[in-house]
């Protein structure tokens, strides 16, 4: 019998128990079969269970940091944004509201992991191999999720006037 047959069903149960969706939970369980399977030298493992708990707890822990990152840097940069772009505009006039929105639909307008790249890059200045480190990406496909986001922003924002910078 094999570990994801033994133990399948109570490491996604245990999972399950730490994420808001049980769709999430069956990805980290299949992600935690595939790092074990990924290793080298198997035959250095006493007791594979608790060491299988231990690589779901580590991707856990990963995702929450994505999550978080995503969430924290998310209000940052609408807050930076709404600050720096409205320079021009008068604070709680019709612009201001008019930017407010079209800068929360362009970003809600990325996929989730294109948005955390975007943020963790301007917000957070990260390099791509730190960015890529916290999402679990390459430092290219960062590189790729970073312009497809700026090109979305600018053409989202690009009628306001002054957002062709980078």
């Amino acid at each position: 019998m094999n570990l994801a047959t033994e133990h399948g069903h109570d490491l996604v149960r245990f999972i399950a128990k730490r994420m808001r969706s049980s769709a999430d939970a069956c990805d980290i369980a299949q992600e935690t079969y595939i790092r074990l399977l990924r290793l080298d030298r198997k035959d250095l493992i006493r007791d594979p269970r608790p060491y299988l708990y231990r690589i779901a707890a580590n991707l856990l822990y990963e995702a929450e940091l994505r999550r978080r990152a995503d969430a924290s840097g998310m209000a940052r940069l609408a807050a930076d944004a709404e600050t720096d772009a409205g320079a021009g505009y008068e604070e709680n006039g019709p612009e201001m509201a008019e930017l407010r929105d079209r800068l929360a639909r362009a970003l809600e307008g990325l996929s989730p992991k294109c948005r955390a790249v975007l943020l963790l890059h301007r917000r957070e200045q990260m390099t791509y191999d730190e960015i890529g480190a916290v999402l679990g990406i390459s430092s290219a496909m960062v590189k790729k999720y970073l312009a497809q986001g700026l090109k979305h922003c600018r053409e989202k924002l690009q009628d306001l006037g002054g957002y062709d910078r980078d």
